[in-house]
């Protein structure tokens, strides 16, 4: 390949690539949004739930954090995701190390995120965003190598176990309303 045709390719998929970051940023940062609030919420829910057990109904201890650990099971599954999440709004710094001048493009996109400009994911719509963002990271793990580790994003299996766990979540919920209703 001559030096000319090599920088086509890279003209090609700088373009690529930021296009991608385009459609991929405003996702992450919502979807990071939603799961620190399911986290927040859930370890709240799971304290509820270890209270009622414990204080009010007088369970023994080692019930109490058997069921309260299991319960947390869930909540540590997402919180890799939110880490995953966290770790990918560093990608104009990724990008930076790769294209240069399109840094300065990515950082601008993400102050409009920061700044809402750009409208974020609805609660009900993470689970769809774990998917969205897997196949979006799927194309570009072919354009940034091993610049970063998106393993957790993009494997099927913790897919399954992230949605799997917000479903355990809204079951949480739905739980602590009824101990609530039955210590009144």
């Amino acid at each position: 390949m001559s030096e000319q045709q090599t920088n086509a390719l890279s003209t090609e998929n700088k373009q690529r690539l930021l296009e991608l970051f385009g459609r991929l940023l405003p996702l992450v940062d919502g979807v990071a949004d939603k799961l620190r609030f399911v986290l927040i919420v859930g370890l709240m829910l799971i304290g509820w739930v270890g209270l009622w057990l414990f204080v009010i109904k007088h369970f023994s201890a080692t019930i109490t954090l058997l069921i309260v650990g299991l319960a947390l099971l869930p909540l540590l599954v997402l919180f890799r995701f939110w880490w995953a999440f966290e770790e990918l709004k560093d990608l104009p710094d990724i990008a930076g190390q790769m294209m240069g001048d399109a840094k300065d493009e990515i950082r601008e996109s993400i102050k409009g995120i920061r700044a809402g400009n750009i409208s974020k994911s609805s609660f009900l719509s993470v689970s769809k965003g774990l998917w969205s963002v897997g196949s979006m990271l799927k194309e570009t793990r072919e354009l940034l190598g091993s610049y970063i580790s998106i393993s957790t994003l993009v494997n099927p299996f913790m897919l399954v176990l992230g949605v799997i766990s917000l479903c355990f979540f809204l079951f949480l919920v739905v739980v602590s309303i009824v101990l609530v209703i039955l210590a009144v």
